[in-house]
This record gives C-alpha cells, sequence and structure tokens, in this order.
C-alpha cells in the first residue's frame, strides 16, 4: 500500500470521525436535560480529530499533485523518444539539474520507460517491456 493510500484512507477516517462527533453532539443539544453536558466534550473532540484529518488530506493532495507532475513529465518523455535534459528543461520551465532529477524520478515511478545517458544527459527511450 503506497503512502498516498494511506494518507487518503487515515484523512477519511479522521473526516469520517469529525462528523460523527457532531453528529453525536448535535443530539445530545437537542436532547437537553442531562445528556446536553456532553455537547461540549463532543464538540471539542470532533476539532481535535479535525486537525489531523485535515492534515493527512493535505499529504494526499501534494503527493496526488506530485504523481501527475511525474506522470507529465514521463508523458513527454515517453512522446519523445529521445531527448536531452536542455531541451526538456526548457520545456519544463526548470534548471537542467532539477529536469534531470524530474526525469530520473518519472523513471524509477515507472512513468517512462527508458534510461539517461549519465554523459549526455539525454534519455533514450526502451522498447522493451
Amino acid at each position: 500500500m503506497t503512502p498516498k493510500v494511506l494518507y487518503f484512507i487515515v484523512a477519511l477516517l479522521g473526516l469520517l470521525a469529525t462528523g460523527v462527533l457532531a453528529v453525536i453532539g448535535g443530539f445530545a443539544i437537542a436532547a437537553g436535560g442531562s445528556t446536553a453536558a456532553l455537547a461540549p466534550a463532543a464538540g471539542l473532540c470532533a476539532g481535535i480529530a479535525l486537525v489531523p484529518s485535515l492534515a493527512f488530506g493535505w499529504l494526499y493532495w501534494t503527493a496526488q499533485r506530485r504523481d501527475r507532475g511525474l506522470a507529465q513529465v514521463g508523458a513527454l518523455l515517453e512522446s519523445y523518444g529521445e531527448v536531452d535534459a536542455a531541451t526538456m528543461a526548457g520545456r519544463l520551465g526548470r534548471s537542467e539539474d532539477d529536469t534531470e532529477q524530474l526525469m530520473a524520478l518519472s523513471i524509477r515511478e515507472g512513468y517512462a520507460r527508458g534510461r539517461i545517458d549519465p554523459k549526455t544527459r539525454t534519455f533514450r527511450k526502451s522498447e522493451g517491456p
């Protein structure tokens, strides 16, 4: 299971817990009497549960955005077939070193098939599986 999937699950469970606690607090207020004393505790717990669920939601969103970017770099590499880091840097609007790292990450994560020649800093697509 990837970290991105874990971030999504934890964020979803946190939001679910927040919603359940908010509903419990609402019912406690509506019931009145001695159960109304549960409402502040449920509200406090809902607020506390909301913070980590939002943090894990942000981590998921960041990982999703990273994967989308690497997929786009991989698609560019696949479409060019053979391209040097300078050309890709111009296309991506980044430095050559940053671009070479993005190219390598894209290959490692499986978004592009091929290798980078370290001497010429050129990506060459491989045709095999």
